[in-house]
């Protein structure tokens, strides 16, 4: 009897280990995404320097994402630039009608809000939260960026930080 209960626990236990191993136990998990996104971000610019922080994401074709830039610190003015990654940095943004100028309307600690921003095709975004040299005073400062969607969307690099905003211009459309 003792040894008949013990072949049941073994079947039963073998049974089990096998469920458990899949074929499919090597296939990647895929990140389904998030529709909301809220990150501390922080400048610290060299003198003279119009410094940005550089995300990416992936977001989906037809998509509808709301960009805001909240809690604005150290006397900062904010410039911000979306744009399609082409493998560099600073292409058409789509904040400022594909204009090559970051979008730039606040002054001094102000925050930005951007809804309904269209995006035409799926890929990866570059967005850049610029703090503007020339307006803003002192060489630190702080913000709270807040992405939302209504489709789900993923963070695709670690943040460039306090990088030169190249041939930095901004917009107020």
């Amino acid at each position: 009897m003792k040894n008949q209960v013990f072949k049941k626990i073994i079947l039963v236990l073998t049974v089990f280990s096998l469920i458990s191993c899949s074929k499919d136990d090597d296939v990647p998990v895929q990140d389904p995404g998030v529709t909301l996104i809220e990150k501390q971000g922080e400048w610290l610019c060299e003198l003279q320097q119009t410094c940005e922080d550089i995300y990416q994401f992936r977001f989906l074709e037809d998509s509808k994402i709301s960009i805001s830039i909240e809690d604005v610190t150290g006397m900062s003015v904010v410039s911000i630039d979306l744009s399609s990654d082409f493998g560099q940095f600073g292409g058409p943004n789509l904040l400022n009608q594909g204009n090559l100028t970051y979008y730039g309307c606040t002054l001094q600690n102000e925050e930005i809000s951007i809804a309904n921003i269209s995006i035409s095709e799926t890929g990866i975004y570059n967005l850049s939260v610029a703090r503007d040299w020339g307006f803003s005073a002192g060489f630190d400062g702080t913000y709270n960026l807040v992405i939302t969607s209504d489709t789900p969307f993923t963070e695709e690099a670690v943040v460039i930080q306090n990088v030169e905003a190249i041939n930095y211009e901004r917009e107020c459309l």
